[in-house]
């Protein structure tokens, strides 16, 4: 029996990963899971009852190391893969296994958001059969990095949408004073993200703005090193571990401020009150800002526009709840794509 074969990289790619085998196990297909070494994963991989074979680790910031751990891993999954039969290879960008994919000659699904992350995108987008992406993202976003025209298929909506309408969301009780606000910084390790630094570069004015407007303040890092920056500059803070699991985090907390894409947009999606801190431009936030699901964010205008939410909580996360929910009915279910392609 043939495989579908899925290789996921950060938690996001779990999430799909989920849904995605239970397409191919329905369609009379086996399912291959590979993952790296890479702090959110294990954890997240127990939370969803998946069994990741992992291979390889995350290279870090340093471009040669990112490299060498790449040109690796893309061996060692090839030679796990070598005498397997795969029907199709289906990831979120991963250059190793589209890479794979091309060579062999294997029908390969990416699933992609993220145009901004150029280098990984330059690996992948142009070796991609079918690549399934957010008409949010314009076509020309991905035609200039190599795409073929016939290989893009857009739905309209976000990559979310997939376990935001399927998963169950528990709430936990950390017992602090309301409100709380959750804070996830940006991925600083990533190749689109140029920093030297391992916290984050909002994590000054969240200081501040802790002192003056009176929340508590949850932080979600990334890595053990950047908890252990964010640590220290943000004394009054709760900078819990990697590996808590990021949507009973949201369901948790009263506002949320994202340095990064994915929460950002489950939050928005979930109805809380959302800050984008992202330090560049992204379509999907564009979009969602547009629709009125969440707001832009700088270091220089944090406390005003978190003190106004604060002081209107009650109103705005009434608001924000029914647009979220009106908005998630509306938009698209990329899985539905994914399994019109897996035949």
């Amino acid at each position: 029996m043939p495989f579908v074969w899925f290789d996921a990289l950060t938690p996001k790619h779990l999430r799909i990963a989920k849904y995605v085998e239970q397409v191919a196990l329905r369609k009379g297909y086996r399912f291959l899971l590979t993952s790296r070494e890479y702090d959110e994963l294990p954890s997240l991989s127990k939370i969803l009852s998946l069994r990741p074979i992992y291979v390889g680790k995350h290279g870090g910031s340093d471009l040669r190391k990112k490299f060498e751990a790449s040109v690796k891993r893309l061996l060692e999954l090839y030679k796990i893969i070598e005498n397997i039969d795969i029907k199709y290879v289906v990831c979120h960008a991963s250059p190793e296994a589209t890479r794979i994919g091309f060579g062999l000659g294997l029908p390969t699904i990416n699933i992609n958001d993220s145009p901004h992350a150029e280098a990984v995108a330059r690996l992948t987008v142009p070796l991609t059969t079918k690549l399934i992406s957010s008409d949010f993202i314009p076509a020309n976003a991905w035609y200039k990095l190599g795409l073929a025209r016939s290989a893009l298929i857009n739905y309209h909506g976000i990559e979310s949408v997939i376990w935001l309408k399927r998963e169950k969301i528990f709430p936990k009780d950390f017992g602090l004073r309301r409100p709380i606000v959750l804070f996830r910084p940006e991925e600083v390790k990533a190749s689109y993200v140029k920093t030297s630094i391992n916290s984050s570069y909002l994590a000054p004015a969240l200081k501040a703005a802790q002192k003056k407007l009176r929340f508590s303040l949850l932080v979600l890092p990334r890595y053990r090193s950047q908890r252990v920056a964010l640590q220290d500059e943000l004394p009054n803070a709760v900078v819990l571990d990697s590996q808590e699991e990021g949507l009973s985090l949201i369901a948790s907390s009263d506002v949320f401020i994202g340095a990064g894409g994915t929460m950002t947009w489950e939050a928005a999606l979930l109805g809380k009150p959302t800050l984008s801190a992202f330090p560049k431009s992204l379509y999907i936030e564009k979009a969602l800002s547009k629709i009125g699901l969440l707001s832009h964010v700088t270091k220089s205008n944090l406390d005003n526009k978190l003190g106004y939410i604060l002081g209107n909580l009650e109103k705005i996360s009434a608001r924000q709840n029914e647009l979220a929910r009106l908005t998630l009915q509306s938009f698209q279910d990329p899985l539905e794509l994914i399994s019109s392609i897996i035949t």
